[in-house]
Order: C-alpha cells, then structure tokens, then sequence
C-alpha cells in the first residue's frame, strides 16, 4: 500500500467507532501511540543491537557522587543515549544527523537501523546505502542518461535519466561523506538543501527525507574537504562511543547468532511512513514557551557579538570580522575592556545562521514529545544544543578563557564547552533580568503604534532616548546591553517613523 492510500484509509477510519448499543466511541489520539512505539524501539536497539552504557542526555536535578574533581552525575529521573536517541529524532523529524567516530563504532549500523525502521528491507537497506570514494562521480550519485536517449537526442531536453532507486527512499545514508569528490558534493548539497536534482534537464524530487551521513573524524576531514554549504546544511552531530568491555557478553551472544542483529527487528516497533509522517506532525504542534525562546536568544546574543569590530552599534558582530579578513583572536586582547573570563564572546570565532536555531527547535520539540512533555522545556534545548552547534561553533583558542588549567579541557570536549557556555549564559540571564525588564516593558507597550495618539508616542520616544543614554552611561557595553540597545534604537526608530506619519496626516 502506497503513502497516499494508507493515509486514505486511516481518514476513512477515522477514531470514531459505535458500539453495539449505538453509543459512539473516540479512541486515543495516536501521538501517545507513536510516542510509545518509538520509546520501544529505543530499548530494542540499546539492549539487542547497539548495547551501550553510555547514557549522556539526562534530566532534572543531578547528585554529585564521589570526589568534587571526578564527582559523578546522577538523575533519579530516565536518561538516554544520545547516539541512538539522535538518531531516532532525527527520523521523526526529517532532519539531516551527521554521525561521526571511529571505524566499527556503529556508525553505518545505526544510521542502517533507522531505515529498517521505515520499514524498509535488509537486503534493499544496504543496497541504498551510499558509499562515499574519492571516484564517486555525480552519475554514481543520482543516476545516469539513458543510452538509447543519447544516441537519438540533437538537444538536452527529450533525454530521459535513469535515476538512481536509493533518491526516493524516506531514510537516505550517505557513508563517510567526506570521500566524495567536491564536485559530486556539490549534486549532494542540491539534494540535501533544495530537495531536488537535475541532469540532462531533468529535475527529480526526493520529497521529505531522514538524512544520515558518516564521518571518521571529528572536523570534517577526509579525502576531501567538506565544502561549507555542505556542512552547514547538516542539522545535527552525535557521536559514537566506545564499546565497554563489560558488555562483551552481547558480542559473544551476536557471534553465536548467524543473524545480524538488525535482522532480528521485531515487526511492532517498524513505522510506516504514514506514522513517521503523523508522529512529525505531533511533534511541530508541540509549542516553544517565550521565556525559552527568551534564554536561547539571549545565548544566541552573546555568541555573535564583538565590540570591537566596529565603532557602529549595528556591526558590532563577528561577521563584520570576518567580511574584513579578521579573526576574534586579532581584536580580543588586552585592548578590549570585557572580561574574557565572563564574556562568552571571547570564546567563539563566530555566532551561528538562523538554519541552525531552526534545527535545534524542530529536534526540541521531538525531544519534548518523545519524553511526553506538553511543551518545549530549557532543559530539551539544553540537552540537544552541543550536538546542533557542535559542527556550527568554531573555539577561539587564543582567548584567556581557555589559558587556565581548568578550562583546557574544553577545547578537545565540544560537548561540556557548549553546555558550559550555555549555562553561564542562563546565570548572566538571570542576574541581568531587572536590567531588561524596563526594555521589555517598551517593547510590551509599543506591539500596536496605531493605538497610540501623538502626544503618547513622543512620551515613549522620549524615555526611549534615557533609557539608551543610561544603558551606555551606566557601565561597560557587553553583549547583552548590546542586545538591549539594538532594541530600544528600534523601537525608537519606529515612534519617530509613526510620528511622521501622523504629522504628515494632519497637514
């Protein structure tokens, strides 16, 4: 049965049914259903396919066992593996998950298991998997002319291409990504961004896709560089860990079985595409609190900014460095007023593109309706933040941040850098918050201009201009007070523009 007839079927169905007596029953929406079936292929995986101890994404309230300086982390509440909870988030979402490690980590398997998932075969699994060779060609890629077509065409158009069977599957695996030729990344990143390919004048759609890629490092090196649209265009990081010896029972099991432990896939936890498609759509109704919105700016805020990159409040950011040819690590010296210490911008090359904070949002949401959580928490966005930004940051090493002992070890742990990062950011929120309340209470009473008479808005424009006077006068421009006065010089912007307008009404 096609995509478009299960869908059919279940419409006609409906939840609706009528008992015996004539009395009408609903049954239960099905995005518990879809929740549940996916938590159940999650425990299968970790206990007969990926066997891992590794639980890195957790929640709650943490115990600290042990010495301060190895002190272990413990959650009375459920935790995950990142390396498969990624994975199947990244399914339900339609999301593009770049999985990196060393070789026999699991990397292939996992992103192999996913398809399964989607109720694809075995045997057409591993024949769609995309391998990645420093002679794949763009034809190896999406397909290739018709050679009948060739031989009779005068023009490009009347040429038909066969195109490759593995661009119409729901859950595409591209393994180590970063042997494919430049040129035939660039026929993948047409794929990846656009949906689409062409040759020959022919366009073929790939529709809604999971995307898994493979990497054996952590930078995306290889045969080939990885172009940066490529590399941006990935939504998601995760990574392998290591096999612990203490689960060496499970290989001996696996050795004694002729089966691959994918085969053995039980048929209750294997989605159809209808359900893959209802579980995205619960997962986008989830809804994003403000206050959260509020805390990832205000981090996305101090990430961007640089003030000494220009003299002008609007350009005070790290792109403006680097249109000029410049790194952070030319203007963050001694010269520079903020402390590097408690200045998160010292700590970054540059910010990261709107692409990225969508990416990390959609996944929040997955998070949040696989765990059952009626919406978005500070916590989803902060288990999920190192692995979207973990190949979007780039480390400033030069900062003296990182020239304390302590802090070293962030520059080869991505993972803690970007999670302490973070919740610094939440404590200068916190302790910044009676500074911003004034600014978001203009920016609360100036929603709707046309509400406000003449003599209102010159009221707002002036406290606009002693509010901005205070923030500079007050003490050093930092990232957030930088935030804040981009805000108020708006919001002024616009009570000079509707005063215009209303003067320029009553002549």
């Amino acid at each position: 049965m096609s995509l478009a007839q299960e869908k059919c079927a279940r419409w006609l169905q409906g939840r609706a049914t009528v008992a015996p007596d004539g009395s009408v029953h609903l049954a239960a929406r099905e995005g518990g259903e879809l929740r549940h079936k996916l938590a159940r292929a999650y425990d299968w995986i970790t206990t007969h396919a990926l066997v891992t101890p590794f639980e890195d994404v957790a929640f709650g309230h943490a115990q600290q066992l042990g010495r301060a300086a190895h002190a272990v982390p413990v959650h009375a509440s459920r935790a995950w593996s990142s390396f498969v909870l990624l994975p199947l988030l990244t399914l339900v979402t339609g999301q593009r998950l770049l999985i990196i490690g060393g070789p026999g980590r699991g990397k292939t398997s996992v992103a192999m298991l996913m398809a399964q998932l989607a109720g694809y075969p075995s045997a057409e699994v591993r024949r769609s998997v995309q391998r990645g060779h420093p002679q794949l060609t763009v034809s190896d890629l999406l397909g290739s002319a018709l050679p009948s077509d060739l031989l009779k065409a005068t023009h490009g158009e009347p040429v038909r291409v066969a195109w490759r069977r593995w661009l119409g599957l729901r859950v595409k695996v591209i393994d180590e990504y970063n042997r494919i030729p430049t040129k035939t990344q660039s026929a993948l990143l047409s794929l990846m961004a656009e949906g689409c390919a062409e040759a020959f004048e022919q366009v073929v759609e790939v529709g809604p896709s999971s995307w898994y890629l493979t990497a054996n490092d952590d930078l995306g090196g290889g045969t080939f560089e990885v172009i940066e649209a490529l590399r941006d265009r990935i939504d998601a990081v995760v990574r392998c860990p290591p096999y612990s010896g203490r689960m060496l029972d499970a290989l001996a099991d696996r050795v004694g079985d002729a089966r691959p432990a994918a085969d053995t896939l039980p048929r209750d936890i294997v989605l159809s595409l209808a359900e893959i498609e209802r579980a995205g759509e619960a997962v986008r109704a989830v809804p994003i609190p403000a206050d959260v919105l509020d805390a990832l700016g205000f981090f996305a805020g101090q990430l961007d900014f640089c003030t000494r990159a220009s003299a002008r409040l609007e350009f005070k950011n790290k792109d403006t460095l680097h249109i000029a040819g410049r790194r952070v690590a030319h203007v963050c010296n001694e010269d520079c007023p903020l402390d590097k210490q408690e200045n998160l911008c010292a700590q970054t090359e540059g910010g990261v593109s709107a692409r990225a904070y969508q990416s990390l949002l959609l996944l929040a949401k997955g998070l949040a309706w696989f765990r059952g959580e009626p919406a978005v928490s500070l916590e989803d966005v902060r288990a999920l933040l190192p692995w979207t930004l973990h190949d979007k940051l780039r480390i400033n090493p030069q900062s003296a941040f990182f020239q304390k002992s302590e802090h070293q070890v962030y520059l080869t742990d991505r993972v803690s850098w970007i999670l302490q990062m973070f919740d610094r950011a939440l404590a200068q929120r916190a302790a910044y918050a009676r500074v911003r309340e004034p600014v978001e209470r203009s920016r609360r009473a100036l929603v709707d201009l046309a509400l406000l008479d003449e003599a209102q808005l010159e009221k707002h424009a002036d406290e606009l201009r002693a509010m901005i006077a205070k923030l500079v006068d007050q003490g050093e421009v930092n990232a957030p007070v930088h935030a804040d006065l981009l805000v108020l010089k708006g919001l002024h912007g616009r009570c000079q523009r509707a005063l215009g307008e209303r003067r320029e009404a009553g002549r």
